[in-house]
């Protein structure tokens, strides 16, 4: 079942988060801390408070087994964009004992299905080069590159 998250998501949200952090640390441990996590239990619940930030999660058996970030942003009377709305899918994990078996998908085609219903142009995300298994995942689901981001480690 995919719902959007409450607070009482929070630990099993954690128990992913940690997930999440070691693909990134074993990718780039220059940046990405072992161990750490991308938001404390405080941001976690300003993030599922806020409207404009729901994660949906998909819970199995009572344990929640997945979760998409997304960050919904309004481009309107920019000087630069053309009016429209977007979402950010801000991060995207399954817990690794559940991968394969089409929760990714459906937490992807889920938020596909919000964005339309809230009248979004598109939907937007990044991918940390090294990470060849979310880039094959994106590209199966049609997603194409719309920018890349550079570096120069000095």
């Amino acid at each position: 079942m995919i719902r959007l998250a409450g607070i009482r998501d929070i630990k099993g949200i954690n128990r992913l988060l940690l997930q999440v952090q070691k693909v990134h640390s074993d990718i780039r441990p220059d940046l990405f801390k072992d161990g750490g996590k991308k938001y404390n239990d405080y941001e976690l619940e300003e993030i599922i408070k806020n409207s404009e930030t729901p994660i949906f999660v998909y819970e199995l058996d009572n344990m929640i087994v997945g979760y998409v970030f997304c960050i919904i942003t309004n481009h309107h009377n920019e000087t630069s964009f053309c009016n429209h709305k977007t979402i950010y899918v801000d991060d995207l994990c399954v817990d690794e004992k559940t991968r394969h078996e089409g929760i990714g998908t459906a937490l992807y085609e889920y938020v596909l299905e919000y964005a339309k219903s809230i009248g979004c142009y598109n939907v937007t995300l990044n991918v940390w080069e090294g990470n060849a298994s979310a880039m094959e995942f994106y590209k199966g689901r049609d997603m194409k590159l719309q920018k890349i981001c550079m570096e120069k480690i000095l």
